[in-house]
């Protein structure tokens, strides 16, 4: 009987240690912030294509000179579709009169698709943000249309 009595025992402390030692832990979702400035003279569209099927789908954005846009992903359940630096490809018109083109793995000093040419702020444990300014010079490096 005292035999049984000391396995409910040990039973009983086991279970309370493993309860009390048992902690949950919760995954943060993880964000990221993308900001695009215009410091240029020129309103800039900004086309995104991102592979669908046999096709794509595309997406454009417009920024007024001197103007600004901002994307937000959530990196666990967010849709990357549209979101510029994780697109297909890009193509970007300064006005009427220049444009660029750029593909993923571009190691071109004004590819918007290169996250090296952002500047990069983290902002907590889950939230990071990137931001790319359009200058004159990435203009003047746009190809005449």
């Amino acid at each position: 009987m005292q035999q049984k009595t000391i396995w409910v025992a040990v039973s009983i402390i086991g279970i309370l240690i493993s309860a009390l030692s048992c902690k949950k832990d919760i995954d943060k979702a993880q964000y990221e912030e993308y900001y695009y400035v215009n410091n240029s003279n020129h309103a800039i569209t900004i086309t995104v294509f991102n592979k669908k099927g046999d096709g794509f789908l595309e997406t454009s954005y417009s920024m007024a000179a001197n103007g600004d846009l901002s994307q937000e992903l959530e990196l666990f359940s967010g849709s990357i579709t549209g979101l510029i630096p994780l697109c297909d490809s890009v193509t970007i018109v300064f006005g009427t009169d220049r444009i660029s083109h750029f593909v993923p793995g571009s190691s071109s000093d004004f590819s918007i698709l290169n996250l090296n040419n952002y500047l990069y702020l983290k902002k907590s444990d889950n939230r990071r943000s990137y931001t790319y300014t359009f200058t004159e010079e990435d203009y003047q490096n746009a190809v005449e249309l």
